[in-house]
């Protein structure tokens, strides 16, 4: 189970480099203020690292089957679903001060690949959980 969470955890992490991507062609670092992107730079660099430090984690959780790193990777990844959740709604559009003008970098997402990612991610993240309370 724990080469399974591997697994999908990189092809989530693919999906978020994808939007990454995406956001940062379109101008998403030079967005910085409020009126302008959805995004906070902190939050996305935020998950993104904790993103990191979890698969990390995992990581030294599969090679030594310690498990405080299988512990540390499963509070790490519900910090880091949480971000994204923060960013899911923050993007969702809206009638409010950003839904006018010119389209912020997070605009530019296909929602087929922010689905894609938020799916992946929440099975990383119950497979994470179920292979970690297995440790007991």
């Amino acid at each position: 189970m724990g080469i399974t969470v591997l697994v999908v955890w990189l092809v989530t992490a693919l999906l978020g480099a994808f939007l990454l991507t995406i956001w940062l062609r379109n101008g998403g670092l030079r967005q910085r203020d409020a009126r302008v992107t959805r995004l906070p730079v902190w939050l996305i660099l935020g998950h993104i690292g904790l993103a990191v430090l979890g698969l990390a984690s995992w990581s030294l959780f599969l090679l030594g089957r310690t498990a405080a790193f299988g512990w540390a990777a499963g509070a790490v990844v519900l910090i880091v679903a949480t971000f994204g959740l923060m960013m899911l709604f923050r993007w969702l559009p809206s009638s409010g001060r950003h839904a006018h003008g010119e389209p912020t970098a997070e605009g530019h997402f296909p929602a087929t690949a922010v689905i894609a990612h938020g799916v992946c991610a929440v099975v990383t993240v119950l497979l994470v959980v179920a292979a970690v309370s297995r440790t007991v």
